[in-house]
């Protein structure tokens, strides 16, 4: 029994650390965010638009259901005065409606690969104290068409991203003043 008391105490002495080494983001940071535009979205999900076609339940990658994916590498969309640029992996599904059945999803690389120099920016402030900024960025050449984040408060924040060509692509994660 005092072994696992122990285990247990030592379990939320981890986590407890760990949580105060976490960079903590403020309301201030958000309206510094809105007023610089400076910040840098780090993505720990991704999901997909559920498509009415696929209600099979299959499983993609690491065995979840095909609209969510936990991310596990360094995934952000940083915006400057001067830029907006992302590295954000994107997930698309894969069907084959021959005479073997089949429906996958596929990590691409290349289009989430996006800077833009010029983009249009919009605030948008909410009762909630959450802040929506929609940045379109300028150019014919970027995938990336449009970005709509959504900040709290409490650093949490969410990434609706459109890229040309594909479906919408939903992320969630961290926003950070730079």
């Amino acid at each position: 029994m005092k072994r696992i008391l122990l285990l247990i105490v030592a379990a939320v002495g981890i986590h407890t650390a760990y949580a105060q080494d976490q960079p903590k983001t403020s309301a201030a940071d958000i309206k510094k965010i809105v007023d610089t535009k400076k910040f840098k979205f780090n993505a720990t999900t991704a999901t997909l638009e559920v498509d009415p076609d696929h209600t099979s339940g299959s499983t993609g990658v690491s065995g979840v259901p095909d609209n969510h994916y936990d991310l596990t590498g360094s995934y952000y969309a940083k915006l400057t005065p001067d830029s907006v640029a992302s590295y954000l992996p994107f997930y698309d599904k894969s069907k084959t409606t021959a005479a073997g059945e089949t429906s996958s999803t596929t990590i691409l690389e290349d289009p989430n690969k996006s800077l833009a120099a010029t983009y249009d920016f919009k605030v948008k402030e909410k009762k909630d104290g959450k802040v929506d900024i929609t940045v379109n960025p300028k150019t014919d050449t970027d995938k990336a068409s449009k970005y709509v984040f959504e900040f709290a408060p409490d650093g949490t924040a969410k990434l609706e991203l459109t890229v040309n060509n594909y479906k919408v692509i939903t992320y969630t994660g961290t926003v950070t003043a730079m």
